[in-house]
C-alpha cells in the first residue's frame, strides 16, 4: 500500500515533469517547416515570495522571447532566479505579475506541452530502468507492449541497451541521468526545461552527455530552456545565451551564439566565436557573481 501511495505521488510529479499523450510516436516529432519566432514568450514576468510576513522579490519584471526549436541557456549567479523562472514556465508556481504563452496559448498550471528534466534523476528505486522510462506512458494508458518498445528505443538511443531490467541503485550517476532525460523525451514534448541536469556529474561524463543531448536535439528540434552555472556549457549548447543578474533577479543580456551546427562539443572551445563570447559574457557574469555575495 505504501508503494502504491508513493507511485501515485510520483505520478503526480511525473505528469508535470513528463506528461504524455497516448498517440506520441516512438521518436520525437520533426520540427515544423516554418518555426515561430515568438513561440515561448515571457511578458513582464515577476515573482515575489511571502514567508513569515516578509516579501522576497525573486524575479523582477522580465521579458524573454524564444523561437520554436531554439536551444536557449540561462546562466547567472546563485540566487538570481533561474530555477524560479523555470518553475514559472513549467506552471509549478504562478507569477505575481505577467504572462507566459506557448504558441500563443497561455500557460496556466502544469502543462502537457512542457517536459521538465531536473538535476536529481528522481528515478523510482523500486522500478526497473525500463519501467521508470516508460512511466509517463503508463500514466497515459499506453499499452504495455508499446511502452516497452518505446522505452527500449530510447534506452538504445542513449547507450543504455541491456540495462532495462536494472534498478537505479545498480546504475552509475550518468546512466541514471540518461534515464531521467529519456523519461521526458519518450513522449516528445514541444518544450523541454532542464535545470542543471549535468551539474552533479564528473567532467568527463558531463561532456559526453552534452554531446549526446545535442545529437538528440538536432533530430527533434524541441524548444529547450536549459539552466546552468557553467558558462562554457551555456555557450557550447545554445543558440542563445541569456545572462541573468541578481538583486533582483532579471535578464541582463541575451547573446546569440554564431557557431555553426552540428557542433563538435569536444573541440568547440577552440572556435574563435566561443572564445569571444566567453570573454564578453564573463565580464558581466563575473560582476553579477560578485554582487550576489556582497
Amino acid at each position: 500500500m505504501e508503494v502504491e501511495q508513493l507511485e501515485r505521488e510520483a505520478g503526480n510529479m511525473t505528469s508535470t515533469i513528463a506528461a504524455s499523450t497516448a498517440g506520441a510516436s516512438a521518436a520525437n516529432p520533426s520540427a515544423p517547416a516554418s518555426p515561430a519566432a515568438d513561440y515561448l514568450v515571457l511578458s513582464n514576468i515577476a515573482k515575489t515570495f511571502i514567508a513569515r510576513g516578509n516579501a522576497t522579490n525573486a524575479l523582477s519584471a522580465t521579458n524573454l522571447t524564444i523561437g520554436q526549436g531554439q536551444f536557449v541557456t540561462l546562466v547567472g549567479p546563485s540566487g538570481c532566479g533561474k530555477s524560479t523562472l523555470l518553475n514559472l514556465v513549467a506552471g509549478l508556481i504562478e507569477p505575481s505579475e505577467g504572462t507566459i504563452t506557448i504558441g500563443g496559448a497561455p500557460v496556466r498550471g502544469t502543462d502537457r506541452r512542457i517536459g521538465y528534466v531536473t538535476q536529481a534523476d528522481n528515478l523510482l528505486p523500486w522500478r526497473t530502468l525500463r519501467d521508470n522510462v516508460a512511466f509517463p506512458l503508463e500514466l497515459a494508458g499506453v499499452p504495455v507492449a508499446e511502452r516497452r518498445e518505446r522505452a527500449d528505443f530510447w534506452m538504445h538511443r542513449v547507450g543504455l541497451a541491456g540495462f532495462g531490467d536494472a534498478y537505479p541503485s545498480e546504475l552509475s550517476g550518468g546512466m541514471r541521468q540518461r534515464g531521467n532525460i529519456i523519461r521526458t523525451l519518450i513522449y516528445g514534448p514541444p518544450v523541454i526545461l532542464m535545470d542543471e541536469p549535468f551539474g552533479p556529474l564528473d567532467a568527463q561524463t558531463r561532456i559526453v552527455l552534452q554531446d549526446l543531448l545535442l545529437s538528440i536535439w538536432e533530430e527533434s528540434r524541441s524548444t529547450v530552456l536549459f539552466v546552468t552555472h557553467d558558462l562554457s556549457e551555456a555557450i557550447s549548447l545554445a543558440d542563445q545565451v541569456v545572462l541573468m543578474g541578481t538583486k533582483p533577479g532579471r535578464v541582463i543580456r541575451c547573446e546569440n551564439v554564431g557557431i555553426e551546427r552540428p557542433r563538435d562539443i569536444f573541440q568547440i572551445h577552440e572556435h574563435p566565436e566561443y572564445r569571444r563570447l566567453y570573454k564578453q559574457i564573463w565580464n558581466d557574469l563575473g560582476a553579477q557573481v560578485k554582487k550576489a555575495v556582497e
